[in-house]
């Protein structure tokens, strides 16, 4: 696929993707995590202002990543709507999710992503990106600030 044949918005769908998750949850007591669906990021997202968007150093942070709907629309809007390089753009966010399972699927989402629409995508140097900067913590003990779990 090249990226003129890309749709965000298909990648992005969870027409029923939220029921295999849910049901995949029932069998530890359930965690009822809800998953947002594209129209919600895409509104959310629209309130960041044109200068956040197009500033390769401006940092991106979701602290309940979830499937990682946020952040793969942060970096698919950054890489091709503006222009920043991959590398950078993912440089440049964050993330904290509690649930391990949410972490891999999501970091398999991402890896497909930049398959998708970046020519040079390095999955080892995305792995590398990935394994600083997106924790499997409670976002309520980590400190922010210093990147590591409070003490």
């Amino acid at each position: 696929m090249n990226l003129k044949d890309f749709n965000i918005e298909q990648f992005l769908d969870l027409e029923g993707y939220e029921q295999s998750r849910l049901d995949r949850r029932k069998g530890s007591g359930g965690s009822q995590e809800f998953f947002t669906p594209y129209s919600i990021v895409l509104r959310m997202c629209d309130k960041v202002s044109e200068e956040d968007w197009a500033d390769p150093d401006k940092t991106f942070l979701e602290p309940c990543a979830g499937n990682f709907q946020f952040v793969i629309f942060i970096l698919y809007r950054r890489i091709h709507e503006y222009n920043i390089p991959w590398r950078k753009a993912l440089e440049n966010c964050y993330l904290v999710e509690l649930m391990l399972d949410n972490i891999q699927e999501g970091r398999a989402r991402v890896h497909e992503l930049l398959r998708n629409i970046s020519p040079d995508y390095d999955p080892k140097v995305a792995d590398e990106i990935m394994d600083k900067n997106f924790v499997c913590h409670d976002f309520f003990t980590w400190d922010f600030e210093e990147w590591k779990p409070y003490k």
